[in-house]
């Protein structure tokens, strides 16, 4: 058994995740323990029967503070162990899953049989917005995308920061009809209002998409939403356009 296994059997069998774990679990370990010393003390020991129940008690009584140790160390663990694979997934600026968890999240999805839409979503003219407003406005306009990506998804929908300024989305079932929506709620200025500057900040962004095959990796979806990409940039940026094999289908 290797180490990584063993703390899985042991978080497994000690992990406090659930409100019935907090009795069945406890209950469990020590009725197994007082089973085993009661087993010992009476086949290799040769203890007499009538000093059974003194013998177990005083076990069960000794051994309690020690399982209550375990249950609390290992649920701790446990509980860090979560937590830190959740960081390790989490973009910690916006809260969504990162690059590596929404390629995972998005890959299952298609690999279930799931075809849609991939989207890769770019804010227009980030980098001047960093170089004129500082990088902690930069940081707001990030989180107002997030924030629109979330009010406007369906809740079959997987967002996602994929890196710098740019988001992905994985759409499954999702039809034209709903990506010419999508697209022109996306498209959408967003407004952020900054106390230095008498009018909001006008935040626009640029989508490429295109439609996931179950028989191909995710990856190469994402390639196709990143051309659709660059030709909604070259195109005059603010607009949704959709990748296909003779040409980038202009949407919204």
């Amino acid at each position: 058994m290797t180490k990584d296994t063993l703390f899985l059997w042991l978080f497994r069998v000690f992990a406090l995740n659930q409100r019935r774990d907090y009795v069945l679990k406890p209950l469990g370990v020590t009725t197994a323990f007082l089973a085993m010393y009661s087993a010992v003390m009476l086949l290799i020991l040769r203890q007499p029967l009538a000093s059974l129940p003194g013998l177990v008690l005083t076990a069960g009584l000794v051994q309690l503070p020690f399982t209550a140790l375990a249950f609390t160390m290992l649920t701790y663990m446990n509980r860090m162990q979560i937590h830190l694979a959740e960081l390790a997934m989490t973009d910690v600026l916006t809260g969504l899953p990162n690059r590596r968890a929404f390629v995972a999240q998005a890959g299952r999805a298609q690999a279930g049989g799931h075809a849609g839409f991939m989207l890769i979503i770019d804010a227009d003219h980030f980098k001047r917005i960093n170089d004129t407003y500082g990088h902690a406005v930069g940081d707001r306009c990030l989180q107002a995308i997030a924030k629109r990506l979330n009010d406007v998804r369906r809740p079959e929908d997987l967002i996602g920061r994929i890196g710098g300024e740019e988001f992905g989305a994985y759409l499954p079932y999702c039809t034209m009809q709903e990506i010419d929506q999508l697209g022109k709620k996306l498209c959408n200025a967003i407004l952020i209002n900054l106390p230095d500057l008498p009018v909001p900040l006008r935040l626009t962004m640029s989508v490429g998409a295109a439609e996931t095959r179950p028989d191909e990796m995710i990856e190469a979806a994402l390639s196709r939403a990143d051309e659709a990409l660059y030709a909604a940039k070259a195109g005059g940026r603010a607009r949704l356009i959709v990748w296909t094999r003779s040409a980038a289908l202009d949407v919204a």
